[in-house]
């Protein structure tokens, strides 16, 4: 239905360019075209409804033309109708009652059509226009939200250079903490280049975002370690505010299982899961190592996690397994706006 009205519109649109004169010229032409027709189909003999005939025809005028060339056909029908086809014949007065009313009737409707058609025209028009505009409007937001993203990428990427030029004259442990903060700030920039525009909210795509994530961290943390890393995730857009927590816990739990589930060069697997269950997100971290040591000293790899979990309105545990831990946290659905 769309794909009619947009063409008939089209060609209303096409066919008003056309000057003013030639318009009304070709609705006196499709009249007179109609009169000969009908003529011609009734051998000269009197139609019992003449003017149901030419309502076609005033529709089409006013259609493609303009309310005036509506007017012009509905009045040069009922002329021809009572000279035509109604008796007496080849007469412009109109006698009988019946016809009286027929006449006026058309007329009438006649009018309307061409106020109408004209008003959804005037609509289409200020609705196009305005869609034009919105179109506009939506390029321009799209391109600032990818200015803003771009200059926050450059920042949190001035940010880790600095950390990690500072780590570079640090001792080792203070080496460690600096390499984890540039870890987590480049976690952080990752949402910005994941950003995405859907219905006036910006959202990331958590299959794409935790994917990447996982690949920088299977570079970072395990690329020289015997250590695979699967990622399984749903595909969900989720707000920028939940992302950044969200990978910051996926971050952490990773770096904790690389560092204490796997000792002296042990071989292993960890596992990054993240799906919905009915009206809840589920992140699970696992690994099949010998557990992770920072579980039971609550270092501050798990108060950060903690922390961020309560930014998720989540529930946040450890799941031991045979053999390994499992990280689990349940973020609400009514929570991921």
């Amino acid at each position: 239905m769309d794909k009619w009205i947009s063409a008939i519109h089209n060609a209303a649109l096409a066919a008003r360019a056309i000057p003013v004169a030639l318009r009304y010229a070709i609705t006196v032409a499709l009249v007179t075209l109609t009169v000969g027709v009908q003529l011609a189909w009734g051998s000269g003999t009197v139609d019992c409804h003449p003017f149901l005939t030419f309502i076609p025809v005033v529709f089409v005028c006013g259609t493609l033309f303009d309310r005036g060339n509506g007017f012009l056909a509905t009045v040069l029908s009922a002329a021809a109708c009572r000279y035509y086809f109604l008796d007496p014949p080849h007469s412009l007065s109109v006698v009988q009652p019946g016809d009286q009313g027929a006449f006026v009737l058309f007329i009438v409707i006649g009018f309307g059509i061409s106020s109408v058609v004209e008003a959804l025209h005037t609509g289409l028009v200020a609705l196009a226009t305005e869609r034009e505009g919105s179109k506009t409007a939506v390029r321009d937001r799209d391109l600032l939200l990818n200015e803003l993203a771009h200059r926050t990428r450059n920042d949190f990427a001035n940010v880790v250079t600095l950390l990690n030029l500072q780590s570079r004259s640090a001792n080792a442990e203070a080496r460690e903490a600096l390499t984890s903060a540039a870890e987590r700030v480049q976690t952080i920039a990752r949402v910005h280049r994941r950003l995405e525009l859907r219905n006036d909210r910006v959202v990331v795509d958590t299959k794409s975002y935790i994917g990447e994530l996982c690949a920088d961290l299977r570079l970072s943390r395990l690329a020289m370690r015997p250590i695979a890393i699967t990622c399984d995730v749903e595909s969900h857009s989720i707000s920028l505010e939940k992302a950044v927590p969200l990978g910051l816990i996926i971050n952490e739990s990773v770096t904790n299982a690389a560092k204490h589930a796997f000792p002296d060069g042990r071989q292993g697997n960890i596992t990054v899961n993240f799906r919905r269950e009915v009206n809840v997100y589920k992140l699970v971290v696992a690994d099949d190592g010998v557990g992770n040591g920072d579980v039971s000293n609550g270092g501050i790899g798990n108060k950060l996690m903690g922390m961020l979990a309560a930014q998720l309105n989540s529930k946040f545990t450890f799941e031991r397994m045979s053999p390994g831990m499992a990280v689990v946290v349940l973020i609400p659905i009514t929570s991921v706006k």
